[in-house]
């Protein structure tokens, strides 16, 4: 949302910004003179159209109000395919993991390659951009209530296809046809060909894209990047990029923030955030992690109470073996207890089959059992973050 405001912003026009609470978002907002507010003004009443993230129910009181004054309101996804309509190819990138990742490689190449490109990705990148009438425009396409079906993407591409928002989808099988859907609306057609995408071979005109055989020393880490960047290479060498200038942006790619980033250290131990927050998210950062660094303590936020129920097995099967973890309180995003099942849920369970795993609530109690392990990763896509850059700037 942010990005999209100060894209309109830099285009001329008047913004307004509601949130309920302030963050590092909002502050960028207000740095670039949009006024932004926890609670309704007077001034929304004259605004043209109000766009308003999947988060904003439809019975928010806000939107109510303004829908009785007849203002337009649309759907971030539907601003975003709107918006997507002034660049000459739309790139979206969609998967249930590593999007944000192949969207700010393919991003990084094409602006390496001296390209007008914009991109519109979750996660923060380097140099970002968002310029209307730009040539190429890089979206990091989510499948959260279907949004991705919003866009008509030049080229779409899929990293990988498991269970997620099932309070959206239901089923698994509703997921997979949505994805079936995105893939279609592309022009040109890349999948990354693993276990979960094989059913995607029902789409004509697919390029399954395998782990390149180029000579890269990438600086990401964990196998699974590997597969990121080969999709991002198999589009970028699509649209004409020269080998080189790929190798060179691909081994000088940074990454992104929240993706094994290591923020500093507390009382000589390296302290790491990721934002992985499926089971198979967790699992391959663990595996990854577990191999750079004997026996971690692995700070674990559970998010959405939705999740942690419909993907509780796989969570126990991933966190059931690990020998440093703790469990931090859950952060519930848009959602009520009701929805599913809270981090103290999920540590009980645990506690049956994992006897180490204990629980906190406070950054002061994750302290209390930073010992003598030989990193510390905190991992989740809540504010985890922020309780982990807590811990270091009390050290």
């Amino acid at each position: 949302m942010h990005q999209l405001a100060i894209a309109m912003k830099s285009a001329g026009k008047r913004v307004l910004g509601y949130d309920a609470k302030t963050n590092q978002y909002t502050d960028q907002c207000v740095r670039c003179g949009i006024a932004v507010t926890n609670r309704f003004k007077s001034e929304f009443c004259s605004v043209d159209l109000c766009v308003k993230t999947g988060a904003i129910k439809e019975d928010n009181r806000y939107v109510t109000l303004l829908r009785k004054l007849n203002i337009p309101i649309v759907d971030r996804a539907d601003f975003l395919a709107y918006l997507a309509g002034e660049f000459k190819c739309v790139i979206a990138v969609a998967g249930t993991h590593g999007k944000s990742t192949t969207a700010s490689i393919i991003y990084e190449i094409l602006r390496q390659n001296g390209e007008k490109v914009s991109c519109h990705i979750g996660a923060d990148v380097f140099a970002p951009r968002f310029v209307l009438g730009d040539d190429y425009l890089v979206v990091e396409a989510c499948e959260y209530n279907r949004s991705f079906l919003s866009l008509k993407p030049t080229i779409s591409v899929v990293t990988n296809v498991e269970a997620e928002h099932m309070d959206s989808y239901g089923s698994l099988f509703n997921l997979k046809m949505a994805f079936m859907t995105f893939l279609k609306r592309g022009r040109y057609r890349f999948v990354s060909d693993n276990a979960s995408t094989k059913y995607l071979t029902k789409v004509k005109d697919v390029a399954f894209v395998t782990r390149t055989d180029l000579s890269i020393s990438p600086k990401l880490k964990g196998d699974y990047n590997l597969d990121n960047i080969s999709l991002a290479i198999a589009v970028c060498t699509k649209l004409g990029v020269e080998t080189d200038t790929i190798i060179r942006a691909v081994n000088s790619f940074q990454g992104v923030a929240r993706r094994y980033e290591c923020i500093g250290k507390y009382k000589g131990r390296k302290v790491y955030i990721d934002y992985a927050h499926h089971p198979s998210e967790v699992k391959a950062f663990i595996s990854a992690f577990s191999s750079e660094y004997e026996d971690p303590l692995i700070v674990f936020q559970p998010h959405t109470y939705s999740r942690t129920k419909f993907l509780l097995r796989e969570f126990l099967d991933t966190l059931g073996g690990v020998k440093n973890l703790l469990i931090f309180k859950e952060y519930p995003a848009r959602e009520k207890p009701t929805a599913g099942l809270s981090a103290r849920d999920l540590f009980h369970e645990l506690k049956k089959i994992n006897p180490n795993v204990k629980y906190v609530a406070s950054a002061v109690n994750v302290k209390k059992y930073i010992i003598d392990q030989s990193a510390i990763a905190f991992v989740g896509a809540g504010d985890i973050d922020q309780i982990a850059r807590k811990i270091i700037e009390r050290n």
